[in-house]
């Protein structure tokens, strides 16, 4: 049981090390103004996060079979060297799980600032482009020769 809650511990603890290094890509590559290759690692991290989540379970099932509810009184049973040992991985991936939820919310924040910038300059070009009077073109789709003062009535005889 002492190996298997050992080997679980690092391989958490490496995966949390592992996700805090891709969501530091993620944010150079969100400043580096590359949304190909954002999308792309965004894969990654959330598969990561999905085999952290399944290592934790089988470890809450492993403890529960050994009749430990939880890792605390696993880690009381245990001498003072040793547990120590454990106690250090579990700080480890307490300390990069803060670090990756840190990480996280400041990728969120740039890329909805990217994306309010991106809809705010996209408005900008097309009040630029748009024509300035509604009535250019007839429903024909010929152009209509607006005057510039208000008339009633307008025509030939």
């Amino acid at each position: 049981m002492r190996q298997i809650t050992l080997g679980s511990l690092i391989r958490q603890a490496r995966g949390t090390e592992l996700l805090c290094q891709l969501l530091r890509e993620e944010h150079a590559l969100l400043r580096a103004g590359q949304p190909d290759a954002v999308a792309g690692l965004e894969m990654s991290i959330q598969e990561l996060i999905r085999q952290l989540v399944r290592e934790r379970e089988s470890l809450a099932d492993a403890l529960q079979r050994a009749g430990f509810a939880k890792l605390g009184p696993f880690l009381d049973g245990l001498g003072e060297v040793e547990r120590r040992v454990f106690e250090t991985w579990r700080a480890k991936i307490i300390a990069d799980e803060q670090e990756s939820a840190r990480q996280a919310t400041v990728n969120a924040d740039l890329a909805m600032a990217l994306w309010k910038q991106s809809g705010s300059l996209l408005s900008h070009f097309q009040s630029q482009v748009a024509p300035k009077e509604r009535n250019t073109y007839t429903a024909k789709g010929t152009w209509r020769d607006r005057t510039a003062t208000a008339t009633l009535l307008r025509g030939r005889f």
